[in-house]
């Protein structure tokens, strides 16, 4: 079964100490950040995952989607919440999909189990994020097999062959 994540961006962000640290700073470079943390998660889980973040209270009047690596991005159109939009595309999605929603909103938690779909609490994706970088991570190092070099890797077989005649001798 296809799963699809989709994930209220602002509430990740708020939820996590490092991209609110981010965001107080420079807003963009946590949103920035968040994708690629999502585009790594997704493509270890296989899931398609849509990130929304609301342009609420922004300037720019149209919705604005965009595939960036494995997820799609969403900005909402003014005065329109991640909320809204997130429980739109949740009814609309065809049951056949596992969707999980990520999302701080008690409200829209409610909605989201009652159309069977599951909420994600922030802080366990945050976890969940992390512990698959781990995962990750440790899996890399034991792959990596431990390159030993040898005196044999630097002799050209005559001198390789002397040696070997040498050392059965003793």
């Amino acid at each position: 079964m296809k799963t699809i994540l989709i994930v209220d961006g602002y509430n990740v962000i708020h939820g996590s100490e490092d991209l609110k640290r981010l965001s107080e700073i420079e807003l963009e470079e946590a949103r920035v950040k968040l994708i690629s943390d999502l585009n790594g998660y997704s493509g270890f889980k296989g899931w398609e995952t849509i990130l929304v973040f609301d342009a609420y209270l922004q300037q720019s009047l149209e919705k604005r989607e965009e595939l960036v690596g494995r997820i799609k991005v969403v900005f909402t159109e003014k005065n329109k919440t991640a909320d809204t939009y997130i429980e739109k595309l949740v009814y609309s999605l065809p049951k056949a999909y596992s969707v999980r929603v990520v999302t701080s909103d008690f409200t829209l938690q409610q909605m989201v189990m009652a159309s069977g779909a599951e909420r994600i609490p922030v802080r366990e994706l945050i976890q969940d994020m992390e512990a698959v970088v781990k995962k990750f991570r440790d899996d890399k190092k034991k792959s990596v097999k431990k390159q030993g070099l040898k005196l044999s890797d630097f002799m050209d077989a005559e001198t390789l062959d002397q040696f070997n005649k040498m050392r059965v001798k003793e």
